[in-house]
C-alpha cells in the first residue's frame, strides 16, 4: 500500500451524531474524496438523571463501555473516582475516549465485541453506561454467568430518515463505511430502488458486530474494520474498493 491508496475514491461513512472528523481526515490523508451522512443524533441524559441512576458508584467492581459517548460521561466522576473501581472498554477508540477524561483502561475487548468484553470482567456487580439502543450482548453475556449487572442510559441515539439529497451522496460512493450497526438500519429504510442499488456498493463495517448485522440485513461486507481505529478503517476501505 501507499500513502495514496484511495487516490480519487468517493468513501461515504455513515455516522451516527458528530463522530467522524477524524476517519474523514484520515480517508483525504490517503486520497480519497470523502464525505459522511448522519443517520442518527446522539443526546445526553441529563448529569443529574445519570448520577441519581446510578446512585454510590463505589457500589460496582467494573465499569464496562462499549461507546466513545458513553466513554466521555465517565468524566462526571473523573475527580472522585472510587479506588479499586474498574474500567472495561470494547476497543482501543473508546479506550482512548476513557483516557481523554483521565481515567485508565483496566480491560479491551480482545475482538472488539461486547460479548468479548464480557468475558474480561470476572466479578460483579457490573455498571454498563449505554445508549438507550444499546444491544443486550454484554449484559445478557454476563447473565448467563451469573455476574450482577446494572444498565444505566447515558445518552438517547435517534434515527434519522435519510432523504434524496443523502441518497445521492450515497449512490455516488465507491464504498460506503457503516460506523455502528444503527447505520445499517438507515440504509434498510430506503426506498426499494435506491436500496436495490446501494447494496452494489461495496460496504465496510467497522467491528465485527457491526458486520454480522450488515450480514442478517442482506447486505454484502466487502471489508471489516477490526476496529475503530482510522488507520484499520482506512486499510478496511482498500480491501473492499480492490476486491
Amino acid at each position: 500500500m501507499t500513502a495514496r491508496d484511495l487516490d480519487g475514491v468517493q468513501v461515504t461513512a455513515l455516522r451516527v451524531g458528530d463522530g467522524a472528523a477524524e476517519l474523514l481526515s484520515a480517508l483525504g490523508a490517503r486520497g480519497a474524496v470523502a464525505s459522511s451522512v448522519q443517520v442518527a443524533t446522539v443526546t445526553d441524559r441529563s448529569d443529574a438523571e445519570v448520577r441519581a441512576e446510578i446512585g454510590d458508584l463505589a457500589r460496582f467492581a467494573w465499569v464496562a463501555v462499549t461507546s466513545t459517548n458513553a466513554a466521555r460521561r465517565l468524566a462526571l466522576w473523573a475527580s472522585e473516582w472510587p479506588e479499586g473501581l474498574k474500567v472495561g472498554a470494547v476497543g482501543p477508540t473508546t479506550a482512548q475516549a476513557v483516557a481523554s477524561v483521565g481515567l485508565r483502561v483496566a480491560s479491551i475487548a480482545p475482538d472488539g465485541t461486547a460479548s468479548s468484553l464480557a468475558e474480561q470482567l470476572s466479578v460483579g456487580p457490573v455498571l454498563f453506561l449505554a445508549a438507550s439502543s444499546a444491544r443486550d450482548d454484554l449484559p445478557r453475556s454476563l447473565a448467563e454467568r451469573g455476574i450482577d449487572v446494572v444498565t444505566v442510559v447515558a445518552y438517547d441515539v435517534v434515527a434519522r430518515e435519510l432523504d434524496d439529497d443523502d441518497a445521492r451522496v450515497l449512490a455516488r460512493s465507491d464504498a460506503l463505511v457503516a460506523m455502528s450497526p444503527i447505520a445499517l438500519d438507515a440504509l434498510g429504510a430506503l426506498a426499494g430502488a435506491t436500496r436495490d442499488a446501494l447494496i452494489r456498493v461495496p460496504l465496510v463495517a467497522i467491528g465485527p458486530t457491526t458486520a454480522q448485522h450488515a450480514r442478517d440485513l442482506g447486505w454484502h461486507v466487502s471489508g471489516v474494520a477490526q476496529d475503530r481505529a482510522v488507520g484499520s478503517v482506512c486499510d478496511a476501505v482498500v480491501v473492499a474498493v480492490s476486491g
